[in-house]
């Protein structure tokens, strides 16, 4: 697909995606003739609901068999292709998309052998602040173990109010070379950090750390203290809230309904 490729063709390129996703559209019906219920689907997987670990082998046979006899059948060859098994989850959670249509792309969580998975959800992310990990993973260590996630919920969001955790609302942003003078119409926080580092005569690296502060955002330089006036509110209201409300919403709970209490308490 690249065009400085000597093989360069690009229905050859668009064949291949567009091959791969009616593949995954076969995967997918395979199952769901099987009567399974399938959750989700991805570039290259499908995500089934399965009683137990022994019915895995004997569905990934017959969906396979289902696609090699479509292939036979559509294109006369035989088909080449292998479904893989990869993984067995025991508890798994797909977040919603904002709104409450669909599921988020390239995003869940899974509870395998007593770990917790993660993928593409903010814990893993490293441009949220490390409470937003926190947070995210200790709510999904719980909800797959059948413990209590309220009470951490509150715990965690009046440990902020309180400035218990102010060293885990630093954000860390990447800046694109020559992307500070490229700002004109708006000014994300990252760049408005980077901009007052470089007033400051502070070299300003690929990386940029920051908290938000009433005042807006300031940088964080290692080695001295953070900056004052932290505006924690704005964790509460646009980190702690919506990681929260994304688990709690299928509890039947949500961030809202914990506020007050937390402003009781802290």
């Amino acid at each position: 697909g690249a065009t400085a490729c000597r093989f360069f063709d690009a229905d050859v390129a668009n064949a291949i995606t567009g091959f791969g996703q009616q593949t995954l559209r076969w995967t997918r019906d395979a199952f769901a003739e099987q009567g399974v219920r399938v959750l989700y689907g991805d570039t290259d997987s499908v995500f089934v609901e399965v009683a137990g670990r022994d019915e895995v082998e004997p569905l990934r046979q017959r969906a396979e068999a289902r696609i090699a006899a479509r292939i036979g059948r559509e294109y006369r060859v035989e088909s080449r292709l292998e479904l893989e098994f990869d993984r067995y989850f025991d508890h798994f959670f797909l977040p919603r998309l904002r709104g409450g249509r669909g599921a988020s792309h390239k995003r869940y969580a899974g509870w395998e052998d007593a770990q917790l998975v993660v993928v593409g959800l903010e814990a893993v992310r490293r441009d949220w602040p490390a409470v937003a990990a926190r947070l995210q993973q200790g709510m999904l260590e719980r909800a797959f173990t059948d413990r209590p996630v309220v009470p951490f919920v509150r715990e965690v969001a009046e440990q902020v109010l309180a400035g218990e955790c102010d060293a885990e609302l630093v954000y860390t942003k990447r800046v694109r070379k020559a992307s500070l003078d490229r700002y004109t119409a708006t000014t994300p926080p990252h760049v408005q950090a980077a901009r007052k580092l470089a007033e400051q005569g502070v070299r300003v690296g690929p990386v940029v750390r920051y908290v938000i502060t009433a005042t807006g955002p300031e940088p964080v330089v290692p080695g001295r203290a953070l900056p004052p006036a932290i505006d924690r509110r704005h964790y509460l209201d646009r980190v702690l809230a919506p990681i929260a409300d994304a688990i709690l919403i299928e509890l039947g709970e949500s961030f809202d309904r914990l506020e007050g209490d937390v402003g009781d308490h802290a």
